[in-house]
């Protein structure tokens, strides 16, 4: 079997001790390559590396393609880090397609972060090639899912089934929020880590990677503006909920961005102003307050204009940072996400949720699908009479399996965010993993 990885930073040196363990089981091992500084040094790789477009290539002509506008559109680089020009999407268009044709792979193992993770997952879908994003599936915590494509559609899976004692207690975790996903564990890194870590991206920079990695001054003047935004947020923001007014308490959550979470997987809501603009218009004279949550990581998401919307209007609250969700879900009506893993607890918890993007937590009958912001109205009603529906403890139960089947066993990540990736016992898991998915039924 043929296989391909896509390198992404760190997440490389996972690929490539994974790489190294399928040529030992027999299976063909390649390599697509946009950034050469983390390109694996193993000589048993077939590595296509591209390289950097030159001015002449960057100047050309080149056919709009709406696949790729849409890609530009969800680009972080674009979108967060003063990127200019857009020539070179359709450059590495170029390179992609003639590496997916040369190597033909069975196939490809990558992100969908990247641009070129992107564009690489554009054109599988063309050629029919399966693409599987290995991700965390959140919960049950020290799992992971293959998604398909640009999708949070999992892929196969363990089909393992925990007792039912073993769900009860996950889910009281989860309900009593004693147990959190890998993701959001904070991981100190020394000193020498971050600082070799910020020597990385600077060579990275100094040697061309200007398309996924940004300019260290744009980097140090935006970090700059996000520490202010932070603070001023914290300056306007309230300690807690005041439910004295007997009003219905809308939470929405602010998703971090850049992240895949929200600017791929619900690119149709990544403008986070916009989306609070449309919900605080849908609540007017519905008696109900909009109570925004900002991320605890919060990064570049809390923007100048949503720091003036959110202080200028009457019907948001916004709440400190140091605000933990334990201390406010109690007050919680309902709950609005994007794609945001506070879904999955509210299912669990009987809160009612609402996702604006369709995924499996969807299948439940207390998280609902919204299409179409102007139906908010409809499920405020719903909250307020009581007839939002509630799940079952079996029900509960049957759907953390589903997760648990449709997932495996192991902490999928890099060795920079997770220092204990490659360690034989996890990387085991990982393997076996990685393997199963291939297997023909």
């Amino acid at each position: 079997m043929n296989i391909l990885f896509i390198e992404n930073r760190y997440k490389t040196f996972t690929y490539e001790a994974i790489g190294n363990l399928f040529i030992k089981d027999g299976f063909q091992v390649s390599f697509l390559i946009q950034n050469n500084y983390y390109a694996p040094k193993k000589e048993d790789f077939n590595c296509h590396i591209i390289p950097f477009p030159d001015s002449k290539e960057l100047n050309k002509e080149y056919k709009a393609d709406s696949e790729i506008i849409n890609i530009i559109n969800s680009d972080r680089m674009q979108n967060f880090f003063h990127k200019k020009g857009t020539s070179y999407f359709y450059y590495y268009n170029e390179k992609i397609e003639e590496i997916l044709d040369l190597v033909k792979p069975d196939v490809v193992f990558g992100e969908s972060t990247a641009f070129h993770e992107l564009i690489t997952i554009k054109n599988c879908k063309k050629r029919n090639i399966l693409y599987l994003n290995p991700s965390t599936c959140r919960y049950p915590k020290n799992r992971f899912s293959f998604y398909k494509y640009d999708t949070l559609e999992p892929y196969k899976g363990s089909n393992e089934e925990l007792t039912y004692s073993q769900a009860l207690e996950i889910i009281n975790g989860i309900v009593n929020r004693s147990t959190k996903p890998d993701y959001m564990k904070v991981v100190k890194k020394s000193r020498s880590k971050n600082t070799k870590d910020k020597f990385s991206k600077t060579v990275s920079f100094i040697k061309g990677d200007t398309y996924n990695t940004p300019s260290p001054l744009v980097k140090f003047k935006i970090e700059k503006t996000k520490k202010k935004n932070i603070k001023r947020w914290d300056l306007l923001a309230n300690e807690k909920i005041d439910k004295s007014k007997g009003e219905l308490i809308m939470l929405y959550p602010l998703q971090m961005q850049p992240e895949a979470n929200l600017d791929v997987w619900g690119r149709k809501h990544r403008d986070q102003l916009k989306l609070i603009q449309e919900i605080s218009k849908n609540l007017l004279n519905k008696k109900t307050k909009l109570v925004v949550k900002p991320n605890p990581k919060s990064k570049y998401e809390l923007s100048e204009a949503l720091l003036d919307y959110a202080q200028t209007t009457d019907n948001i609250t916004m709440l400190k940072h140091e605000v933990k969700m334990d201390d406010i879900l109690a007050d919680i009506d309902l709950v609005i996400t994007v794609t945001g893993t506070i879904a999955i607890e509210c299912i669990l918890s009987n809160i009612p949720v609402v996702t604006l993007v369709n995924t499996i937590n969807n299948e439940q009958g207390n998280c609902l699908y919204l299409n179409d912001l102007n139906d908010i109205p409809v499920v405020l009603e719903k909250v307020k009479n009581n007839t939002f529906p509630k799940i079952s403890d079996n029900e509960k139960i049957n759907f953390l399996n589903k997760l648990n089947k449709l997932s495996y066993e192991g902490r999928i990540s890099d060795p920079f965010s997770y220092n204990r990736c490659l360690e034989e016992e996890n990387l085991e898991k990982i393997y076996y993993a990685f393997k199963d998915i291939l297997k023909t039924d």
